[in-house]
């Protein structure tokens, strides 16, 4: 099917017909790249996130205002000016204000303060890997039963030359050592957690994020209080020494790298990170088979790309994370896809564990400026580390490099459910319509027109979500909320073709989102009983013959 789209704010006219030699070779990509950025010449101009300013809403955990000249990292917030925000009601539980039981010598127990024996156990020199794990197991003495550092020993002993592994101990370790024991000079307030239900947003320094990771690293983090356990991933990285498989040492030399870049004397980044949670209340949720948006000429474009990833080719956009509802799913395990991948190639995302409970429907986590680390290649079990990253993406007035990303955790689908019960049902839909919503929607007090967002086959792979499917909700949201969409099939075969196919077809039709949505449910309910068979062509086809 050929259409011509006359031409509107977002690019040229589309149109199918050959009208440059060889077109009929190229494949159809819907509308021109150009168009996702708004035909900007700065792919970074539209900003993702107001200046940062410290507010009710908004924690910042350093002095204001950021100065861009400056030649080391603001000074960390002290308290000392009025205060704007409240206090938070629940804080991170820091190693500084825990205790912890030790065994002493005679077989006796003794209440020790956590934060002593921290101090006084990496005083030591820590010479090799296991050095290392005795270290950890002293203050964390489960941590002896619980796990062997299997990862860490094979990273250490069998895959690093001396060279770097006597850099590692002999350099970077102490140096992420004295970074780990400056935890109170660069927190002397408390840090509010990011909870379920609450909009808010913490702002801190890139040293101070690595300052957390490094504690981290050393797993000098206590369990959360138990009031938020269940909802708090864990931000020690313990269970990752104890991984099995290479992808996990590959995920640790990346990790390393970025403690060695941070920690050389001059290697500190000097910007600011702001981790955001937004909580859309169900009630403020689109109805959305009444929703007005349509598809139009003039409306938000699409662009499909079967080659490339979103971390590369989609800079400047609002970048999305494959979430689980706990942010970075298995990156501290075994787990190596698309957000583990890229907590390890941009670690301060890993902050984000010790600050957000886990996801609830109609919500997103944010991360607006997060530097990234390293290069990588391949994907799951085959993940390796490959080399050094030098991010040279610019900052905002607030200091922050101007990558926003978003996370948004899929449902989980039963294969072999009746479609009108699994992820074609009416309830499965709107959950993902919703929590697409959460996460595209454009933040208040920006003004229009918003970023495009980088996105590709969310909730598919081991979530087990349809990719078609998944494609065509995120165009019904990006269409209510006038954004421009670029996404990557992730060369999955014959999806570009289908998914612009699709889109044209609506423009064609100027078919409302409400239209949509309505045909959606009609077509689950009418494969009542009819098991999921994991094949969409259904779906597409149903919407050509009803639309």
């Amino acid at each position: 099917m050929y259409i011509r789209v006359r031409r509107s704010e977002y690019g040229p006219e589309m149109d199918g017909s050959d009208q440059n030699e060889g077109a009929a070779h190229r494949p159809d990509r819907g509308c021109p790249l150009e168009a996702i950025y708004h035909h900007r010449a700065d792919r970074f101009e539209l900003p993702h996130a107001i200046d940062i300013e410290r507010t009710d809403r908004h924690t910042v955990l350093y002095e204001l205002p950021y100065q861009p000249v400056a030649s080391k990292p603001p000074a960390p917030y002290g308290g000392t000016e009025t205060r704007v925000a409240a206090e938070p009601a629940v804080t991170l539980r820091m190693p500084t204000a825990a205790r912890v039981v030790m065994r002493n010598v005679n077989g006796t127990y003794v209440l020790e303060t956590r934060w002593t024996i921290v101090c006084l156990t990496l005083a030591r020199p820590i010479a090799d890997s296991r050095q290392l794990e005795e270290a950890i197991v002293r203050y964390n003495p489960d941590y002896r039963s619980r796990y062997q550092f299997l990862a860490l020993h094979r990273l250490f002993e069998e895959q690093c030359e001396e060279e770097e592994r006597a850099a590692f101990f002999g350099q970077t370790l102490p140096r992420m050592v004295a970074l780990a024991l400056r935890l109170t000079e660069l927190f002397p307030v408390p840090i509010p957690l990011l909870v379920q239900g609450a909009n808010h947003a913490v702002s801190m320094t890139q040293e101070q994020a690595a300052c957390l990771l490094a504690n981290a690293f050393l797993c000098t983090f206590p369990q959360p209080r138990s009031s938020v356990a269940k909802s708090m991933p864990g931000a020690n990285f313990a269970p990752l020494f104890a991984g099995r498989t290479q992808a996990v040492v590959e995920k640790l030399k990346c990790l390393c790298h970025y403690f060695r870049r941070v920690c050389d004397p001059n290697g500190m980044p000097l910007g600011v990170l702001t981790y955001e949670r937004r909580y859309t209340p169900k009630d403020q949720v689109p109805e959305w088979g009444s929703v007005s948006a349509c598809f139009s000429p003039d409306g938000p474009p699409l662009h499909v790309a079967t080659e490339g990833t979103i971390e590369d080719q989609g800079r400047g956009l609002l970048q999305m994370v494959f979430a689980n509802r706990f942010l970075g799913g298995g990156v501290i395990g075994h787990g190596c896809v698309q957000e583990e991948i890229r907590c390890v190639i941009n670690p301060e995302l890993l902050v984000g564990r010790l600050l957000f409970e886990s996801l609830r429907e109609t919500e997103a986590y944010f991360v607006h400026g997060a530097e990234r680390f390293c290069t990588y290649a391949n994907y799951a079990s085959s993940f390796t580390f490959e080399a050094d990253y030098r991010d040279d993406t610019p900052r905002d007035a607030s200091g922050r490099r101007r990558c926003c990303l978003v996370g948004l955790d899929a449902m989980s689908v039963e294969r072999g459910k009746p479609d009108a019960d699994g992820q074609y049902g009416e309830r499965a839909v709107r959950r993902e319509l919703g929590k697409a919503y959460a996460g595209f929607r454009v933040a208040p007090h920006l003004h229009p027109p918003a970023p495009g967002i980088a996105t590709g086959n969310w909730g598919c792979g081991a979530f087990g979500g349809h990719a078609p499917l998944k494609a065509l909700l995120q165009l019904m949201v990006a269409c209510t909320v006038e954004r421009p969409l670029l996404y990557f099939t992730c060369a999955e075969p014959g999806l570009q073709e289908q998914v612009v196919g699709m889109y044209r077809f609506l423009v064609e039709r100027r078919a409302t989102v409400a239209t949509v949505f309505r045909l959606l449910v009609r077509f689950a309910e009418s494969r009542r009983g009819v098991p999921d068979s994991g094949d969409t062509g259904d779906v597409y086809d149903y919407l050509y013959t009803h639309l």
